[in-house]
């Protein structure tokens, strides 16, 4: 069921990215006026996790094709967490989580100096348990993800730009004891910066 739901939703991104151009002409997504780019960033920001925010690093790259983009990324958080639950389970364990997985999306070209991109991750990643002690992993949970995004970019010259984003991460397949989904999942923060052919 997970697989339909990515398929249908790049489709829609794709389908979307396509439009835009209306002329007598039909109009090709690699025709001889297509603009094809590319970008590379490098990522910081926060997101939920287990009752608190943590901060994570990352990067992701694409190619541009016209206003339409399709790429990798991947982050993980800077640090293990502790993890704030009562019991025996978690005592002197801390908790990591790092993801990676496709990007995909719509940003407008323009000579304006503030821009915009709409996108969403469909990702795969992992949640670590890790003992305290001897900092030794013991388990790591597989979790599938999706996080739709809205991203402002700011040009600071014809081939760097600072974006600040704020996207929604859904989160499913966590499977640990007294946790579950939406101890992981809501409203996200980040920054970065991005090198490419504007």
């Amino acid at each position: 069921m997970l697989r339909v739901v990515y398929f249908l939703v790049l489709s829609a991104f794709f389908s979307i990215g396509l439009m835009g151009q209306q002329s007598s002409e039909m109009k090709t997504l690699l025709s001889d006026d297509a603009v094809i780019s590319a970008f590379g960033s490098i990522n910081a920001g926060i997101s939920p996790f287990n009752h608190t925010y943590a901060s994570y690093i990352g990067g992701d790259g694409a190619l541009v094709v016209n206003n339409f983009f399709f790429g990798g990324y991947g982050s993980r958080n800077i640090e293990f967490h502790p993890v704030y639950i009562e019991g025996d389970y978690y005592t002197n364990k801390k908790m990591g989580f790092s993801q990676g997985g496709v990007i995909t999306g719509i940003s407008l070209r323009s000579k304006r100096l503030l821009q915009y991109t709409v996108s969403g991750q469909l990702g795969w990643g992992h949640l670590s348990l890790r003992d305290n002690v001897d900092k030794k992993i013991l388990t790591r949970d597989r979790v599938n993800i999706f996080t739709p995004a809205f991203q402002v970019k700011l040009n600071l010259t014809s081939f760097v730009q600072l974006c600040a984003g704020v996207s929604y991460r859904f989160l499913i397949g966590v499977d640990l004891p007294q946790l579950d989904n939406k101890d992981f999942q809501g409203i996200c923060g980040s920054m970065s910066i991005r090198f490419g052919w504007f």
